[in-house]
């Protein structure tokens, strides 16, 4: 089976873990995307991936163009993020057998009737049915809603976890600092927990500052934390292999996700209309977590995850899996839980490739 995945914005993460499934469920996909997600990508020495990368400075639509031939001799295609310039190789989709796959990132934002929302042009197309709406995780579907009907898992397992012998404990908080995540109730959190730690905390907020408030809270934090506390942050863009590595390196991951967001004034609910990529950062490498107790996850990975409601009731967390390695337990006892779900993502891509 020839599968074409197309990604021509930034979710180069998104792209690695299709680019997994295809080739565990037996296809043989081709990618075409930019330079910035071939050069960010894992799946870059695959030998089972052909790429067709744009060159700099080309349109995406005549990129699409000169790929046409390719495009239109894949069994399916998967538009992982539906950009504007994918609307001229849209409406020619009738002339080609491939089936045509478009994943929803936002739901409510991709269903307005506003003109001005990003992706307004196609997500017109997708919703006329040029296309099926796929949804980037199982929760998200809901029986009798027609665009609830189809989803496959975006997070993906892929490394095992790894226990670590060392004299610090590392907790890692992934993706850039805005409003999307709630980075004060975690400075907060570490206040309190700071004098109650019996072992020394390594904190990274891994990913860029979206304003200079959060550069400065989290500078103002760092001489109340101390010495039990050492917070780790960065001033610009975090690479790929940067952020992968520190991943790769953590005992255990704080994910503070915003259960709202408010975009052009239309809003999504975390769990119900849109998902983080943050579980799939937990998923990719195996890593326990605190997160808030709204958020829906498969019954499969649930054990690896520990909720909290609120500032008090985080920093309690923090310091029962710091002092406790209780981290450690639950990354021994994960194995099981991300096999059973790593079929479960492969049976929800099968179905959606059994679709005709």
């Amino acid at each position: 089976m020839k599968i074409g995945l197309i990604e021509l914005s930034a979710h180069s993460e998104v792209l690695d873990s299709l680019i997994r499934q295809a080739i565990d469920v037996g296809a043989s996909p081709t990618v075409y995307t930019n330079p910035f997600c071939a050069e960010s990508s894992e799946a870059a020495a695959y030998a089972a991936v052909e790429w067709q990368v744009c060159p700099p400075g080309l349109p995406y639509a005549e990129f699409l163009e000169n790929c046409k031939s390719s495009i239109g001799s894949q069994d399916h295609l998967f538009i992982i993020t539906p950009v504007d310039s994918l609307c001229g190789s849209l409406s020619d989709a009738s002339a080609t057998s491939a089936t045509w796959h478009c994943l929803v990132h936002n739901l409510n934002t991709f269903n307005s009737s506003d003109d001005n929302r990003p992706s307004a042009a196609i997500a017109k197309l997708v919703l006329d049915g040029a296309t099926g709406v796929l949804l980037p995780d199982l929760r998200l579907r809901k029986s009798g809603d027609p665009l609830r009907t189809h989803a496959i898992n975006i997070a993906y397992p892929q490394h095992p976890p790894t226990e670590f012998v060392r004299d610090e404990v590392r907790c890692c908080i992934p993706g850039r600092m805005y409003s999307g995540r709630d980075h004060a109730e975690v400075l907060s959190a570490l206040e309190i927990a700071a004098p109650r730690l019996t072992k020394r905390l390594r904190v990274e907020f891994l990913g860029e500052h979206s304003t200079e408030e959060t550069k400065a809270a989290v500078e103002a934090a760092r001489k109340t934390v101390v010495p039990s506390v050492e917070l780790r942050d960065h001033p610009g863009y975090v690479a790929q292999e940067e952020f992968d590595r520190t991943l790769a390196e953590a005992d255990f991951l704080i994910l503070p996700v915003s259960e709202y967001l408010t975009r052009n004034g239309i809003i999504e609910t975390r769990g119900q209309t849109c998902v983080t990529g943050n579980i799939n950062d937990m998923v990719r490498f195996g890593l326990p977590s605190l997160m808030p107790a709204f958020y829906p996850l498969s019954s499969h990975i649930e054990g690896m995850t520990a909720r909290y409601d609120g500032i008090r009731s985080l920093a309690d967390l923090i310091v029962t899996w710091v002092n406790s390695d209780e981290f450690t337990r639950r990354k021994r006892a994960a194995a099981p839980g991300l096999e059973a779900y790593r079929a479960e993502c492969l049976s929800a891509m099968r179905e959606q490739l059994a679709r005709c």
